[in-house]
């Protein structure tokens, strides 16, 4: 296939896949997205699991963790798709949900690399024998499309004071982000990455207030759109250490945003409904705004990640994370009165054969297998019988790869990888007014290697 054309096909596809979530296709269905900028989706590579600040290979870097993409040796394509299947119920109501979004889609290829070797003498049973000391250095990039937030929801609530009324609110959107990654590889131990991305979407929110009086129904329409554009900053650091059978990577990620701007377009419009023969429709009375507020700056949070992992040759690995994003600190005109608070995740994944190439002299690669569970305290607190109760994230997960090879004109035998997932979700609780969401989330990975890069060697 034709790498040119596969290229612009995907990234055609991508984009298609972004506006239609950004115009609040069937992504994510949760009350807690009316909070901020909606939910965090937290993006990152299916093969990575939880380990967001120390995941790195021959064909996989993480996104969290620019500096993970110094260790890169091949040209590299991934793409992924999700689907969300669950229900939410609050009181005795239950909503079932089941929809679907694309993940991400990226392309990493090395600009340069090149081993520097410098000799030295070792000396074998008397004899001086003359050995060389391979030190790597690597300058390796990449780009990435992918959705940052999403938001979804639909609910309302009745009063009958001072009299009987309803108010509906339907919200949509989200926000994506086109990056760009660099990173350097220093030796064997240092790895430095800085990734700087565009981000840009579109939040609604729809509110219908109504009420009946003697001649019917009277409503109050108000309508707000949000369009957000700004930059997002990532730098990281990745040391790696090795000990006879044994890996240690230790990793750090500190993000920020600038330039960071919204328009919000409100218009709020009195409706009557009108029946005629049997034939309901809603008119438009009298339009009462009609305002946008131009380009404002607003203020989004900073986050930092640590995180360890440990592997045993290329038998496992075990990584533990953690991220705090500073959501105490967002302030934007357009959410006036919404308070949040810092977010914390951990996260604890577990990977057998977690090496992504083929061991040297083995016929086939061993398939990845990877489970994990991660948690967070959200942004997000609400009042729960009078006390602030934070919104919490549980995720267990389990997933496999399975690996695809071919052989070269030069004799190479290079691989990609189809990766399989399956997560269960819970978020918040059904108490007091608030909301308990359970999904299954089955996901769908390519992390296509050289196979796309290269001429074969039999057709």
């Amino acid at each position: 296939m034709d790498i040119k054309k596969t290229l612009c096909i995907l990234s055609l596809w991508g984009i298609t896949a972004l506006k239609a979530q950004t115009a609040g296709q069937n992504y994510t269905l949760s009350p807690y997205s009316n909070f901020g900028l909606g939910e965090l989706i937290q993006p990152n590579f299916l093969q990575a699991g939880a380990a967001s600040q120390t995941f790195n290979g021959a064909y996989s870097y993480s996104l969290m963790n620019p500096a993970t993409l110094g260790n890169l040796r091949y040209a590299t394509l991934d793409f992924g798709l999700n689907g969300r299947f669950g229900n939410i119920r609050s009181g005795s109501e239950t909503q079932s949900f089941n929809g679907g979004s694309f993940s991400y889609l990226s392309m990493a290829f090395n600009n340069y690399r090149t081993d520097k070797r410098k000799p030295y003498e070792e000396t074998t049973n008397g004899k001086a024998v003359k050995k060389f000391k391979s030190t790597p250095y690597a300058w390796n990039s990449a780009i990435a499309l992918y959705p940052a937030t999403s938001m979804g929801y639909n609910y309302n609530y009745e009063n009958s004071v001072p009299f009987k009324n309803r108010t509906a609110h339907v919200g949509s959107g989200g926000i994506n982000v086109f990056e760009l990654a660099q990173a350097l590889k220093l030796g064997k131990h240092i790895q430095l990455g800085y990734s700087g991305g565009y981000m840009f979407g579109q939040l609604k929110d729809n509110a219908v207030f109504s009420f009946p009086d003697t001649i019917g129904f009277q409503f109050v329409e108000d309508e707000r759109v949000v369009d957000v554009k700004g930059f997002q900053h990532r730098a990281g650091v990745l040391l790696s250490l090795e000990k006879d059978s044994t890996a240690h990577h230790f990793g750090f990620s500190y993000g920020f945003h600038s330039g960071m701007r919204a328009n919000l377009s409100r218009t709020a419009q009195t409706l009557e409904l009108i029946s005629n023969g049997g034939v309901n429709r809603l008119l438009v009375v009298d339009t009462v705004l009609d305002e946008q507020s131009g380009n404002r700056r607003f203020t989004m949070p900073a986050s930092f990640g640590v995180g360890y992992q440990f592997r045993f040759r290329r038998v496992f690995s075990l990584s533990l994370d953690y991220r705090k994003s500073m959501w105490g600190n967002y302030s934007a005109f357009f959410n006036p009165g919404g308070t949040l608070a810092n977010r914390s995740d951990y996260g604890l994944t577990f990977i057998l054969n977690p090496m992504d190439e083929k061991a040297p002299g083995k016929k086939r690669m061993r398939p990845p297998v990877r489970f994990g569970a991660s948690m967070a305290e959200t942004q997000n607190v609400l009042t729960s019988s009078g006390n602030p109760y934070t919104v919490t994230e549980q995720r267990a997960f389990v997933g496999f790869g399975i690996p695809l090879s071919r052989r070269y004109y030069d004799n190479r035998t290079l691989r990609s990888i189809v990766h399989l997932q399956a997560e269960y979700l819970t978020r918040g609780k059904n108490a007091s007014g608030l909301a308990r969401e359970e999904y299954l989330l089955f996901s769908l990975s390519m992390n296509l290697g050289d196979i796309w890069f290269q001429r074969r060697k039999f057709d």
